[in-house]
């Protein structure tokens, strides 16, 4: 491999298969650093599970305090254990902080090796329809980072296009870099 070596990136491939139907983070930028904030409803949406979780493990201890009811309490603090660890394995993407510094000249998500900030030449936005047997199909669309040498990560991925598009704007601003817009028409 040489350095004139060009690189072909399939872009009307998703990176992603599934995706969340709410807006789940937003890009802000403070400085020399840029960063992914999980918003308010998503963290909620998590809490809830976890408060859930402990009010149940709660019951299941009073229950085995006041009465003889051992396989009620078994049964409600087992369910409550299972709640609250989906809960809190659900809010863990959202604490873990994606970032681009422009000190360290460094993107990192925490999940892929770390992106030289000068490497990353455009974003990319994409389009996808989440399909679910049991419920109704949505469109999802992706933010992605694209490198010199050929890679695609992920950024952002939920259904808010107008904010997805914002943050694009304001992440190729930060980077300097252009935006694509890969999106397709999709026929259900």
């Amino acid at each position: 491999m040489t350095p004139n070596d060009t690189f072909t990136i399939d872009l009307t491939r998703t990176l992603l298969k599934d995706g969340p139907k709410f807006l789940s983070h937003k890009i802000i930028v403070n400085g020399d650093i840029a960063y992914l904030r999980p918003t308010v409803t998503a963290m909620l949406f998590c809490v809830v599970y976890i408060v859930v979780g402990i009010f149940l493990i709660g019951l299941a201890t009073y229950q085995l305090i006041i009465s003889t009811k051992y396989d009620l309490a078994i049964f409600v603090g087992g369910f409550g254990v299972a709640i609250g660890t989906f809960g809190i394995s659900l809010i863990q993407p959202f604490l873990s902080r994606a970032t681009f510094n422009r000190v360290t000249g460094v993107f990192n998500n925490h999940k892929d090796r770390n992106v030289k900030l000068h490497h990353i030449v455009s974003l990319q936005i994409n389009n996808k329809m989440i399909q679910r047997k049991h419920t109704i199909s949505y469109a999802c669309y992706e933010l992605n980072l694209l490198t010199e040498h050929g890679r695609r990560i992920n950024i952002l991925n939920h259904n808010d296009l107008i904010q997805l598009m914002h943050d694009g704007h304001l992440l190729g601003l930060f980077l300097g870099v252009e935006v694509l817009d890969c999106r397709r028409e999709i026929i259900l």
